[in-house]
This record gives structure tokens, sequence and C-alpha cells, in this order.
């Protein structure tokens, strides 16, 4: 926030640092300080804020601080007391409800965490050490949730002459200096074997000092605004005057010095974590007003309401979605700025579905959207990040399903009747949707990057039906005029084999499939179109036909191989005996495989020379005969063979042979071996 202010040359420009003024913590107990006086009168347990003008503007509301004195009186009807953002003991808690006090804690969030962790610290066996203040009342809670048993250390230079355990954890204050707390824990890593290093220190305060830190560099006048008690408001004076810029502390605008803005043309204010925005305001109006006197303002421009958020506090509701700033990351939660009276706690369960280092999904500083869970016992406003996450995702799917937008994403698992896909929620892909064409086996798509369409989207259940195919078509419908245009009959062309069925295998000729009917995959008969190609096969065919009208592609294989019966004629002869297997058998005979795409038809009384009844008696399937060429037509594709011929030829010879033998070593006539064979006979 900046005002200028011009006249003849004369530029002014007053800059309010970032994060000046409440912290969360301190906005937190005014808020409940006012809240509650609507049912009842509050009295704080000490002074509820180190800002002298806060306490009197509460008094004059009702609000009465510095009443220690409670610890020693009894509520006779139930009066309430309110414990202030530092924080006491628990013993002090347990003796006001004793003595019949309605406690309002106000702790602050920040606080209340370093309490938890000290007293965890001291059960787990550890020496707890602060760094901090021993006077400071935030440091005395501390120490009294560890029984007073902690030790309170300015820097680790007090530790010098201390024989320490060898477990320590170690916590700081909540304003102390990031750097002044580093420079402890490296000390006691140097001397010790187990460190447990509790990190509390408020990120506001730290995002304040670094603000105020680099607005110093910028501006000729630093204005540190807040109570000369308090700690924070200290801090952020010695920072400043550490970078040898003219600052001043002030608690009340009645201690601005009109001195201090002579020649000045930038002047940075920051203000500390208990001063309320209206008293920023008024340091604001009294530089405006002692610089319009000297050299009158021409021109102003100052948004002093842009401080209001200091003030005026959002309040949230269950289910709200809401942006806000990672201000801090740890190993159990995330916290977050939302303009609330406290930060947001994101815890880890909320952050992912599954458990993952905080860092990996967020980072500081990154503004998120968050769900409002609920507020927990302590005030702090209870958020969910994935559930955010959600709601965003199902309005992208919703968006994706009304565009028909195609969405990328893996497949995770295959179940019963489709397969599941990670769209950030459950997604669901029917089998009847993954492909163009029927898919028998799913699994191969497991783990693989599907692009697909939202059909169906159901946002309380938190569930999306998708589709591959419905992409796959529309390209494929693209693609199709493209590719008719270019394929002519006489063609040769690439393809997939993309389904078989009993009469063929469907081909992806280049986005539009072809049949390739099982009699046209080879010359020789195919029983099964799976003894030739199988799913995945890429393949060469031939176009055999085109119809446009319906669309159809005929296509073979065989007609990129020589037909066998070119040159039957000269292969099988008449008379030549052939080797070949019996691939099927008839009633009438049995068909004999002399290579692929000639088979020969031995007929049922060509296989004995004794009478066959049934053509299984003699020949089964499979079977390796030899067989001699009777007949062979190539114009009709005809090839006659004879088992019973062979036989016959094989009783001649043996005939023959036996003749010859006889007459050489006997001199009998043929005439006369006639005769005997005649009288057996």
């Amino acid at each position: 926030m900046f005002s200028t202010c011009v006249n003849g040359g004369v530029f002014l420009k007053v800059i309010i640092a970032e994060y000046a003024g409440f912290c969360s913590g301190v906005k937190r107990a005014v808020q409940l300080a006012e809240d509650s006086l609507e049912k009842q009168p509050i009295r704080s347990l000490g002074p509820l804020i180190h800002n002298s003008q806060e306490i009197a503007r509460l008094q004059r509301l009702g609000i009465h601080s510095g009443d220690e004195e409670i610890l020693s009186q009894t509520s006779e009807k139930g009066e309430a007391v309110l414990i202030r953002s530092h924080g006491v003991g628990p013993q002090i808690i347990a003796e006001l409800k004793d003595r019949g006090w309605h406690v309002i804690d106000a702790t602050c969030p920040y606080v209340k965490k370093a309490q938890k962790l000290a007293q965890e610290a001291l059960k787990e066996g550890y020496q707890v050490i602060i760094l901090g203040n021993k006077e400071h009342a935030e440091v005395k809670g501390l120490r009294a949730w560890t029984k007073d048993t902690a030790i309170v250390v300015a820097s680790w230079e007090d530790l010098k002459d201390i024989n320490l355990p060898p477990k320590v954890a170690v916590l700081a204050q909540t304003t102390e200096k990031e750097a002044k707390f580093n420079e402890l824990v490296s000390y006691l890593q140097g001397i010790l074997d187990e460190v447990k290093v509790l990190k509390t220190i408020c990120t506001a305060t730290q995002q304040r000092q670094k603000a105020a830190q680099e607005l110093a560099t910028k501006v000729d006048l630093m204005l540190i605004i807040g109570g000369r008690h308090s700690s924070n408001t200290n801090k952020l004076w010695q920072i400043c005057k550490s970078l040898n810029v003219n600052s001043h502390l002030i608690e009340e605008v009645g201690e601005m010095n009109p001195e201090w803005l002579k020649n000045k043309e930038i002047i940075g204010i920051t203000a500390g974590a208990s001063t309320p925005a209206w008293i920023i305001k008024e340091v604001v109006m009294i530089i405006e007003e002692n610089n319009e006197k000297e050299v009158g303002i021409i021109e102003e421009q100052i948004d002093v309401n842009s401080n209001d958020d200091l003030l005026e506090l959002k309040s949230f509701n269950p289910g709200d979605v809401i942006k806000g700033k990672v201000v801090k990351i740890n190993a159990e939660e995330v916290l977050v700025d939302i303009g609330g009276k406290s930060e947001g706690i994101i815890p880890l369960e909320e952050l992912a579905y599954k458990r993952v280092d905080p860092k990996e999904i967020v980072s500081e500083g990154q503004e998120i959207s968050v769900e409002v869970l609920n507020e927990d016992k302590d005030g702090n406003i209870v958020l969910s990040y994935k559930k955010a996450q959600i709601e965003e995702l199902l309005d992208k799917l919703e968006q994706a399903k009304e565009s028909g937008e195609i969405i990328t994403a893996p497949v995770i698992e295959i179940v019963k009747g489709g397969i599941l896909v990670d769209v950030g929620i459950r997604g669901f892909v029917p089998a009847s949707q993954v492909d163009r064409n029927f898919v028998a086996d799913l699994n191969q798509y497991l783990n693989q990057e599907l692009r697909m369409k939202v059909l169906e989207l159901d946002r309380s259940g938190r569930k999306a039906v998708l589709s591959q195919r419905a992409v796959l078509e529309e390209e494929y419908q693209k693609i199709k005029g493209e590719v008719w245009e270019q394929l002519k009959e006489g063609q040769v062309r690439q393809g997939k084999v993309m389904r078989i069925a009993t009469f063929g295998a469907f081909v992806d000729i280049g986005g539009i499939d072809g049949l390739l009917h099982v009699s046209e995959m080879a010359w020789g008969h195919i029983s099964n179109p799976a003894e030739v190609v199988a799913e995945g096969d890429e393949i060469e065919v031939i176009i055999l036909k085109i119809d446009p009208i319906k669309q159809k592609i005929s296509l073979s294989l065989k007609g990129l191989i020589k037909n066998p019966w070119e040159n039957a004629i000269e292969k099988y002869p008449i008379g030549k005996i052939v080797t070949g297997r019996v691939v099927r058998v008839a009633p009438f005979g049995a068909f004999i495989e002399v290579e692929p795409g000639i088979d020969g038809l031995a007929h049922i009384s060509q296989l004995s020379q004794n009478r066959v009844s049934n053509v299984e008696e003699v020949l089964s399937v499979g079977q390796t005969v030899e067989a001699k060429v009777i007949e062979n037509d190539p114009v009709k594709k005809r090839l006659s063979l004879s088992l019973k011929e062979i036989a016959t030829d094989i009783e001649k010879v043996e005939y023959e042979n036996y003749l010859g033998k006889r007459e050489e070593s006997s001199g009998v006539t043929i005439g006369e071996i006639l005769k005997e064979i005649g009288q057996k006979l």
C-alpha cells in the first residue's frame, strides 16, 4: 500500500510493509474477546496484547485486561476469563476451571502447537531447551508445559557452562529469529548425539521480519509501530536499525515528530503483531497532514482500506472452496493463509489420497484451492487440498464432457466388463468402448495411456464413464474419405490384422478395414484363418475388389503368390508317383495335398485293389501316402490320384522279378509257370 504527494517536483511515497500489524494469533484473540462480549462480560488473564491503545479500546468495550488476581478469586456465576494469545500452563487452566471460571482459550495456534511439542518431548525423555526471553509470558507458559523443567536460553552461548544429557529437544519462542535458532541447533548438534529439532517459529513473524528488512533497504525513513514491550516489535526495530536506515519506533501517533519527514522521498512503515490497523491508518494520516502543510498536496492517492483485512476477518462454512497461500510446510501439516482469524491447516491425510512428502504436492508461497472442513478445538480452520482438487477436477471433467475434449489417462486395473483409468477420480471404460473392434483380452491395456472422451459424470459419486472408441471412431471417420480416394483394385498395401473370424480376417490398410476371406489366404485349403495369420500381424495384401457404395473392401494374400496350377501339367504328368498328405476325407474318396494349393482326389475306387466301403478304413487325415497321377486337368484344377495302381505296379514288378529268377534257375518255360499258377488258383 502506498500514498504519493506531489508539489513542485517534490515527491513523497509512503509504503506499508506486507504482513504489517495484527498476526493471525492476535486477530483470533481480539475476535474471540469481542464475540464473547456479546454474551457476557470478559476479563483477560494478563494484558490481551502488547499495545496500550488497543487495550484501552477493548476496556471501553468492556473487556478488562491485566487481572492476574483472578487466579486467587472464585467465580460464583461462571464469569468468562480469556487466556491471551501468549498462552499459559496447563495447571493454570485447571485451577481456573476448579474456581468456577468459564475459560475462553485464545492461545495462538502456533503457541499451542509449541506447547504440545514441548509436552510430548518431555514424555519421550528429552531435555527440553527453549530459545527465548525467560520473562516473556509465552516462554513462561511453554516452560510450564514441561513441568518447569525446560532450560531457557537467550542464545547458544548460555549453554556453554551447562552439562546437558545426551538427548535434547530444542524449540523457540514463536517470535524468535530463524537465524538465531539455527545457530543454537548447530551448536547442539555439534556436541550431542541426539538433537530433536522442533520448528515453532511463527511463519507470520518470519514473513513480517523479511518484509520489513526488504522494505528498509528501499526507503529514507522507517517507522516501526507497536508496543515497546512487544518482543516482535522490538525485533523489527533492531532489524531496520541494523541496515543503517533512519528508523523510529513509535507506540502511538502522538510520538510522531514532523522533523523526521523533512527531505524524505520514500517512507516505509511496518508494525508489530499487536498493532491494529486503525493505528497504522492514523500514522498515515499524520504523514499526509504534515506534508500537506509543508508542500501542499496536489494529487493524493492512498488506499488505507487495503489493510482492512487486518480487522475484518473472513468467515467460512464447511464445504466452501476458497483460495489461500501456502505459508509453511512441515511433516505433519501444511499451513495456509486464507485471510481468516488464523492460518488454515491441511492435515497430511487431507493433502493427497496416498501418503507423500508434502513438498512434492505444494510449495511455500504457492496459491492453492482448498475446501473448508471444520474448525478444530484450537480455533484452526481445518482444510482439505485433495477434496478441493477433486472439485476442480470434476469441473474440468464436466467441461470436457460438454465440449467433447479428449483427455489422456493411464489404465490402472482390469475389471469385469471393462477397465479402470485414473483421471483423478475413478474412471470406467466399458469393454465395448475400449476399441472400435471387439477386444478379447483387455490385459494388454494395463498401464497403457488411453485417449478418451467423457460419456457420463456422476459428481456426487465421483465416478466417470469414458470411451476411447469414441476418439478412435472420430479419427477413423476423418481419414476415411481420404483413404477411400487413394484405394484402387489391384493395389498392394501394407496392413495390420485387427480381428479374426471363422470366415477370414479384418485387416486395417491405413484407417479402413478390409476383409481377407479365408479362401484368399492361400492357394491351398485352410480350415481356420488362425493357421495363416494372427491378430497384430503386419502383412502385405492386394486389393481384389472395392465397393464404395457398401463401403466394403476385399483383400487377398494368395494373389501375391504364384498360382501353383500354372505349371502343374509339367510337374505332375500322368503316371508320376507323388507323395502327399491326406487333408480331408469324404464318402467318395480322399483329398491329398501334393503341394500348397494343389490337392488331388483319390476316389474310393482307387484306394485299394480290394473293395473299400469306408474311406476311413484305409486313410486318415494327416497321413502321408504315395499315389499315382492318373489324370491332370489344370484348367479345371483337377488332379486324380490312385493308390490302387501303385499297388498293382508293385505286384507286377515283383511278379516279373519272380519269373525272371525262376527261368534262370530251372529252365522252366513261362507256359509251365502259368499252368502251375492256374492249378493253384
